[in-house]
């Protein structure tokens, strides 16, 4: 503390008189404060992000997990797991049912087993142009289920496939999903029953049932890269079906044709058994296909 002096009026004259007071801080001490805080920052800011990824990693495990059992709900009520659809040029339609007379894939199939039984019926007994309104609604509502949120935001991307489709005509932008079915438990036309994965010999817990597919990471936002050019409600094709078979799991190079992640170290992946886990960017598994 420091006296401070001030000016006032006594006995008739103006007099100096000291008063105790605060000085302030030299500039020299304001910068090792500014420069201490930003050590500080620095040092915070990695574990600020880590921790942020692990709980972006964890949402992503919990919509793989509520996918996985949507796809065990839909084989114990159908006695098959989801059908692919027709191809790429077709989308989901409520009035073909389930099975391999659906032209929608896997995704469209399971909607009634994560609560969007009304999205799946988007259409339903619908004739001609309010038909395909009803479907242009539906391949504009994303789902925040199925995208990772260490990817890209559950909204709609740049449509780059077929135009026409077979059954409506596609917007411009259109939700897509960054997560893919295993080609051994879904592809066009299929009807895998659960017999046919248990006698390739790896058992539910070994077999892969969906898990996040690969795209370049400069592309996340595009919506442009191969194998993300459609609609996630799409029929089967690389967007939305990848091969488990001698891949690399958690291919990050972005290939568009297996399964990978943008979480560091490797992917999330279902299995047969409901399970969910991380799987090493190295690891390489080996499962038959039908």
């Amino acid at each position: 503390m420091a006296a401070k002096h001030v000016l006032r009026w006594r006995s008739g004259r103006w007099r100096h008189e000291e008063r105790p007071g605060w000085t302030g801080f030299t500039l020299v001490e304001v910068l090792v404060v500014i420069a201490i805080i930003g050590v500080l920052v620095a040092l915070l800011m990695p574990a600020v992000q880590m921790a942020r990824e692990a709980a972006r990693r964890s949402s992503c495990a919990n919509n793989l997990k509520q996918q996985a059992t949507a796809i065990l709900l839909y084989e114990g009520q159908h006695g098959i797991y989801p059908t692919g659809g027709w191809g790429a040029d077709w989308v989901g339609d409520p009035d073909r049912g389930f099975g391999p007379k659906q032209p929608g894939g896997w995704i469209y199939n399971i909607l009634p087993y994560i609560e969007q039984e009304n999205l799946r019926q988007l259409g339903s007994g619908l004739k001609n142009r309010e038909k395909q309104t009803a479907l242009v609604k539906l391949l504009q509502t994303p789902l925040e289920i199925m995208n990772c949120p260490s990817r890209r935001l559950a909204r709609l991307y740049p449509y780059v496939g077929p135009n026409p489709l077979k059954n409506v005509t596609p917007p411009e932008k259109v939700a897509k999903s960054d997560y893919a079915i295993s080609a051994t438990i879904s592809y066009q036309r299929s009807e895998v029953i659960l017999s046919d994965i248990q006698l390739h010999g790896a058992g539910a817990s070994n077999t892969v049932l969906a898990g996040e597919k690969s795209l370049p990471s400069q592309s996340y936002q595009t919506g442009q890269a191969a194998g993300d050019g459609l609609s996630m409600f799409a029929g089967d094709s690389p967007d939305i079906r990848r091969p488990a078979n001698g891949t690399s799991i958690a291919d990050r190079g972005g290939s568009g044709l297996g399964f990978g992640g943008p979480h560091p170290g490797g992917c999330n992946m279902a299995y047969g058994d409901g399970s969910v886990r991380f799987v090493a960017e190295d690891e390489r598994f080996e499962q038959k296909g039908p």
